[in-house]
């Protein structure tokens, strides 16, 4: 059962992974007046000043600290966001340190999202430790307030539903180099493999079909290379992708159901081409049919303020692996909230 939202907020934050989207949401949880460490793997951040970071004044003073040798359950935290990759295997092991430390966790990485569509097995694992140390686990990176509230919203008054398609494109110069990699930027496209099993994106659609109440009967889904026959600047590779080389992937899936209502997205993660910006969109055939476009997106900026503002409702929630579609759709948090810190088990 969870506790009523506006009794929680934490006693203390861990930022584990300190770049780009990592600095902004300890920027925006400090102007909440939270207090907040931060920790990263062996580079040139570690020993850096968090306040020059970030830009916040407030954090000034506290240096980032180096994740190898760092005490997590001493920093008087009680929930840590992770900023370190998209792949909930190449995160397993920070997960573990942070549920071991008695850390609530959200986690930014997609497919932390819907552990249980990319790996099952360690979904498991993550709720069962969750669980056995009294603290939450729930992934953050897909903009649920986009991609899962908005659809249930515009489904709820469906007498029938036949299909549900959603495309959506992101500019990955937004992001730092570990999404520039996993969508080759730069490649060859016929480098680029068609088998979508892979795709990051690839726990969107059964997530929110399974959010709706409907059984998957199959999922496919592909990876197709993206190209422009004019040359793209790319500042996150310092470089300019010449016409022709792939310019990011677009993830295409298709979910049939038990039911039949069937579901289809088109999720484009590339380089934008002048004056294109960033969007989201959402179908539905049925009765009604609806459909809205969500354009005009800083999705840098929505990544991390989705994690911040979901931090009450995770520290809210009962102890286990809990996905976004099982918390309260998000809202609004101001700054300087003071209610009470939700504490992990000893």
């Amino acid at each position: 059962m969870m506790r009523p939202r506006s009794e929680t907020v934490p006693q203390g934050i861990v930022i584990y992974g300190v770049g780009a989207v990592g600095q902004m949401v300890g920027r925006l949880a400090a102007e909440r007046g939270w207090s907040v460490h931060g920790v990263n793997r062996a580079g040139d951040k570690v020993g850096r000043d968090l306040g020059q970071l970030t830009g916040v004044g407030a954090l000034a003073g506290r240096p980032v600290l180096d994740a190898a040798r760092v005490d997590l359950g001493a920093l008087g935290a009680d929930i840590a966001v992770v900023a370190v990759s998209d792949r909930l295997a190449e995160n397993a092991d920070i997960h573990h340190r942070l549920l071991d430390a008695g850390l609530n966790i959200i986690c930014l990485g997609t497919e932390s999202s819907y552990p249980s569509a990319a790996n099952p097995g360690l979904a498991a694992e993550i709720d069962r430790l969750a669980e056995t140390r009294g603290v939450t686990f729930t992934g953050s990176g897909l903009w649920d307030a986009y991609r899962i509230w908005t659809l249930k919203t515009l489904v709820g008054p469906c007498t029938d539903l036949r299909q549900i398609h959603h495309r959506s494109v992101t500019d990955v110069n937004r992001f730092g180099p570990e999404v520039i990699r996993l969508t080759r930027v730069g490649d060859e496209p016929g480098d680029v493999a068609g088998d979508g099993e892979g795709s990051i994106y690839r726990v969107l659609l059964p997530q929110i079909v399974e959010s709706l109440g409907l059984t998957i009967e199959s999922v496919d889904a592909h990876l197709e290379p993206v190209t422009f026959e004019v040359p793209i600047e790319c500042p996150a590779l310092g470089r300019t992708v010449e016409p022709g080389l792939c310019a990011g992937l677009r993830t295409v899936i298709r979910v049939a159901t038990q039911e039949g209502p069937r579901a289809l997205a088109e999720i484009d993660l590339r380089l934008t081409q002048p004056g294109e910006g960033e969007w989201i969109s959402w179908r539905v055939e049925g009765s009604p049919p609806v459909e809205t476009h969500l354009s005009g997106l800083d999705t840098g900026h929505a990544t991390a303020s989705s994690v911040v503002n979901r931090i009450p409702d995770v520290l809210a929630a009962p102890p286990g692996l809990v996905t976004c579609d099982r918390l309260p759709p998000m809202t609004y948090v101001p700054p300087s909230s003071t209610q009470q810190p939700k504490r992990g088990a000893a």
